[in-house]
């Protein structure tokens, strides 16, 4: 079991914020930005100690998004 979980782990697709913001279609300031907020956050980070992202986290931050620009509108 604890090997199966280990081969997804390896094989899941990490991102960098350039391309998590190319896949959102914001730029990287957005996200960051998003970091600040508390909107957005790394699961990951690489040996370098940069944040990397998973897909999970993309549908994470766009639905946290979402979520905050609905709260705005209403009155």
């Amino acid at each position: 079991m604890h090997g199966l979980w280990y081969r997804l782990m390896a094989e899941e697709r990490l991102y960098s914020i350039t391309e998590a913001a190319e896949k959102l279609g914001v730029s990287p300031a957005t996200i960051a930005t998003w970091i600040r907020l508390g909107i957005a956050k790394a699961s990951r980070q690489d040996d370098l100690g940069r944040n990397r992202y998973t897909d999970s986290d993309l549908i994470e931050m766009e639905r946290r998004f979402q979520e905050r620009q609905a709260r705005k509108r209403t009155p």
